[in-house]
């Protein structure tokens, strides 16, 4: 099987993991590939030789793929060349999804385009990290919930993520998750660094993935379609800390509140960040089939209308 993922960068890394790592699109294509390559040497269902090609596009410049190279129908899957693509990736971004004004065009016209895929490129799999997790709520669900800043401050780095039943034991995808955490507690554990959060009424067949004291919607998943999280697994501890402390000098804040940060983020030697990658893969090679209750009534997203650090 092979598959191509639009990855739609919507800010750059910070300089120092800028010049280790690349852009965000390469970061997510190196993790990617591997978690697939693991997946095609393990018993997991669904993820057999998949091989995984991208292509990036600057969002915030305009660059968008061309309408005519998405895939317009899911029986393609196994067939698809690399010119069609199969899914979409949104990026994080130190933006919020609800910035207005010229300077953020883009945002808006980011939501149009997801919008625009959603109601006529049904084929076309959908996943958003962080501000791309934001984007997609409001772009998707703007008339149940909402995005506004974490009236609590930032969470940053690991906070442990309660799962939500209907999602760990209701859905196939939510059992794979389950059943490969690494702690006993049942809880998911990535890096987080975001300012801004989910929140409202999340209506079937959406689900929300799970939460934390903080951020009451840590994800979303629309079986067969839509996959999100609010938490990093392209971001290592590395990463995670060289970003807060970038984003410490630019806002200034206080050095108890970075040493706690930087606390958080080195508080967990082994997270599920490898394990989430594999769910992504998983969830993009899933079939139509696998969903029927839901795959012949699409929601409506919202009328177009127009914070966070993700």
């Amino acid at each position: 099987m092979s598959l191509h993922i639009a990855i739609l960068d919507t800010d750059v890394p910070v300089p120092t993991v800028y010049a280790a790592r690349g852009l965000y699109s390469s970061q997510f294509r190196v993790l990617l590939q591997s978690a697939a390559a693991r997946l095609s040497q393990s018993s997991s269902p669904g993820a057999k030789h998949v091989q995984i090609h991208t292509s990036a596009y600057d969002v915030v410049g305009g660059a968008y793929p061309a309408l005519d190279m998405l895939k317009t129908s899911p029986s393609s899957t196994t067939t698809t060349t690399k010119g069609t693509i199969d899914a979409l990736l949104i990026t994080g971004s130190a933006a919020s999804a609800y910035y207005q004004g010229a300077q953020y065009q883009w945002i808006a016209q980011l939501q149009s385009f997801l919008r625009r895929v959603w109601t006529d490129y049904p084929a076309v799999k959908m996943f958003g990290s962080c501000f791309g997790h934001q984007i997609i709520a409001q772009a998707l669900l703007g008339g149940t919930v909402q995005v506004e800043a974490c009236p609590m401050g930032y969470e940053v780095g690991i906070h442990p993520i309660s799962l939500n039943p209907a999602f760990a034991t209701g859905t196939l995808l939510g059992r794979m998750l389950a059943a490969g955490l690494k702690s006993k507690d049942g809880k998911l554990r990535v890096q987080l660094v975001h300012g801004d959060r989910v929140v409202g009424l999340v209506e079937q067949p959406w689900l929300n993935i799970g939460s934390t004291q903080l951020s009451p919607v840590q994800g979303l998943y629309y079986p067969g379609r839509v996959l999100t999280y609010q938490g990093h697994f392209e971001f290592d501890a590395f990463v995670n800390a060289e970003t807060v402390l970038e984003f410490a000098r630019r806002c200034a804040w206080a050095e108890p509140v970075v040493s706690e940060y930087l606390r958080r983020i080195a508080s967990c030697a082994e997270d599920d960040a490898e394990l989430a990658a594999a769910v992504v893969v998983l969830f993009l090679t899933e079939s139509a089939e696998m969903h029927p209750a839901v795959e012949t009534g699409l929601a409506t997203p919202p009328d177009e209308s127009c914070h966070e650090i993700s």
